[in-house]
């Protein structure tokens, strides 16, 4: 059997020349595309991401989806980018649906004895998550300069190798560091990597029969004891789409409010933040440096969004802290419309309040400032 017929299985370790001769692409670099292969090869060097200020591997705390693994973005010195020569390996792992090609992720593991030449065990085939296909993340060079880098997530998309080794190493303190805001754009979701502008509104569902007339609501509030139902661990199509539209309004939300501040001369930014023992990277929605304000948006005001947010918010204010104001920021939720006088009630307790979008579309809440003249 030659190389180039030899079929590479996940945990196999190969050269570079071995896996050319299988999955095709360059002799060199960390993202290799193949058009004849239909591939994108991603070499891992932990030793070398190490020294300028990154891990590549797998998560150890799952979410709902699974297993989720990050891989770092092309360029060792300076921000990284998507745009020219320099951010063409990592247009190509964003492309890589819509240019029909797999992702393969290879981790560098030594040499050949005797030589020089490198061995990469092979991890598997994946594909950018759905939710959200990467994430900015300010890092700090081996030069101790700081700079942005691309961060995919990557889910298994057939048999991978998941090995302790390639777990990123956990956090050995609790930091929080403010960084610059980064906006969000449709091409960060994998189900529409090439579109651009307004995100679109979801359509109101109506149930055949019924018209458009209203639910009642209820006379009084109760509650009543029942056995929880039974449910798949596992999304459905439809329930990750219906999120990912949750997540491009709230990126335009997001988006929109940021431009208030700025217009009312107010300092914005986001909060990273790496929590002792775990190995991903929380990062907060938006910070006002200014009124020491920190918020979290949803895509609707419901009462899974809300409820949601106000857990993110009571977990992320703990770890905020600035030079200029005393105490944890105030905690905002931010919403498309306003919430049910019962949220209210629920987020008074806690001392959370709420901006929201009116149908004028002005933004309303005690904390929002005015624009500048």
């Amino acid at each position: 059997m030659s190389i180039s017929d030899e079929v590479i299985m996940p945990g196999d370790v190969r050269t570079r020349a071995e896996i050319r001769a299988a999955f095709g692409g360059s002799p060199q670099g960390g993202i290799c595309p193949s058009g004849d292969m239909r591939s994108v090869n991603l070499y891992s060097d932990p030793e070398v991401g190490e020294q300028v200020g990154y891990y590549d591997g797998w998560l150890a705390e799952e979410d709902e989806l699974g297993p989720l693994f990050e891989y770092t973005g092309a360029g060792k010195s300076g921000d990284q980018t998507f745009d020219s020569a320099a951010g063409s390996g990592n247009r190509a792992i964003l492309r890589h649906v819509e240019q029909n090609r797999v992702l393969r992720v290879f981790t560098r593991v030594g040499k050949v004895p005797g030589s020089d030449t490198k061995t990469h065990r092979y991890l598997g085939t994946f594909t950018l998550d759905g939710m959200q296909s990467y994430v900015w993340r300010k890092v700090h060079g081996e030069d101790g300069q700081e700079r942005n880098v691309i961060v995919f997530r990557l889910r298994p998309e057939g048999a991978v190798q998941h090995a302790t080794q390639d777990v990123i190493p956990v956090a050995k303190e609790t930091t929080a560091e403010f960084v610059p805001f980064q906006p969000v754009t449709a091409a960060m979701f994998q189900s529409d990597p090439a579109t651009s502008g307004a995100l679109p509104l979801p359509k109101q569902r109506v149930r055949k029969g019924t018209g458009t007339r209203k639910a009642a609501p209820n006379a009084e509030t109760s509650s009543t004891f029942v056995v929880p139902e039974t449910f798949s661990t596992k999304l459905s199509m439809r329930a990750a789409t219906a999120a990912t539209i949750s997540v491009r309004h709230e990126a335009e939300l997001t988006q929109e409010y940021k431009a208030h501040l700025d217009a009312a001369g107010h300092q914005t930014g986001a909060f990273q933040i790496k929590v002792k023992g775990l190995t991903s990277t929380l990062r907060t929605d938006l910070y006002d440096a200014t009124d020491h304000v920190l918020y979290e948006a949803k895509g609707s005001n419901s009462r899974e969004d809300v409820r949601m947010a106000l857990g993110q918010l009571l977990d992320y204010s703990r770890y905020i802290k600035s030079p200029e104001h005393e105490g944890e920021p105030r905690r905002i939720i931010l919403l498309p419309a306003a919430p049910t006088p019962d949220m209210y009630t629920l987020l008074d307790r806690y001392d959370v309040g709420v901006v929201y979008r009116s149908d004028s579309g002005n933004f309303v809440g005690a904390v929002v400032p005015q624009a500048s003249e």
